[in-house]
């Protein structure tokens, strides 16, 4: 599967959401399986553009160091 960024996602799904392709036609044209775009599409659906945007989890050091410990 090729690497699609952030901007191509968001483009794919209002795509889809305007109506005027099928899934199938935008996942070929990205070069992703249609189950791809449609799981974009219900994560958009279900949490707007965020879904898409990195999120980098922040552990305290304790919480580190007990993993590391385990």
């Amino acid at each position: 599967m090729a690497k699609v960024s952030v901007e191509q996602r968001i483009q794919s799904v209002q795509r889809y959401l305007n109506g005027y392709e099928t899934m199938l036609e935008i996942a070929k044209d990205i070069g992703v399986t249609a189950e791809v775009v449609s799981e974009w599409v219900r994560r958009y659906q279900k949490n707007g553009v965020e879904t898409f945007l990195k999120s980098y989890t922040k552990y305290s050091a304790d919480y580190k160091m007990n993993v590391l410990i385990i």
